[in-house]
């Protein structure tokens, strides 16, 4: 087992920055936003709109790709296809996604959203807009350009680690 000193050196001999407990890191940092996020939209969502954040993250999702396989919104929010597949019917009985069979693979379900669900969808999304604009407001534009750019560095980045994860969690169950 390593002392203290050896694990404080191996602090400050990567990227990160010093690291005196885990306040400092960043995945917890992130985390922290997001759940603050989370939160905070939990309560105008629910109370404005009757959506859930997931119900709310699959309409978006499924408004910016539709028509969408159904596999693929799971991939992208990183849920459990059973979970997923339960909330999907709700929004449908709700009358806000339509799903149906991809011709191309009829094991394949294609997600699009109803004209319900594109109204809906654009009134939150506006509603989205002006949250984001206010939590950005801490940030000058300069700023938040270089935060986007940031994301859009990072994002790809995880979603590869995400998949190779689940390649060699597939692997090592294999017999």
């Amino acid at each position: 087992m390593q002392d203290r000193s050896a694990i404080a050196e191996d602090r400050r001999s990567t990227r990160h920055p010093a690291v005196d407990d885990i306040r400092d890191l960043l995945t917890f940092r992130i985390a922290m936003l997001a759940a603050a996020n989370d939160r905070m939209g939990h309560s105008w969502l629910h109370g404005d709109f009757g959506l859930r954040i997931l119900e709310w993250r699959v309409l978006g999702l499924v408004s910016a790709l539709q028509p969408v396989r159904f596999g693929a919104i799971a991939r992208a929010l990183l849920v459990d296809k059973g979970q997923l597949s339960r909330l999907v019917k709700q929004l449908v009985e709700r009358g806000l996604i339509a799903s149906g069979a991809d011709r191309a693979d009829q094991r394949n379900v294609l997600l699009s959203l109803t004209d319900q669900g594109r109204a809906l969808h654009d009134e939150v999304l506006a509603v989205a807009l002006a949250r984001n604009d206010l939590v950005l407001a801490a940030l000058s534009s300069e700023e938040a350009d270089m935060l986007f750019s940031l994301l859009d560095k990072l994002q790809p980045f995880m979603n590869d680690r995400v998949d190779r994860e689940a390649i060699a969690d597939n692997e090592s169950a294999e017999p």
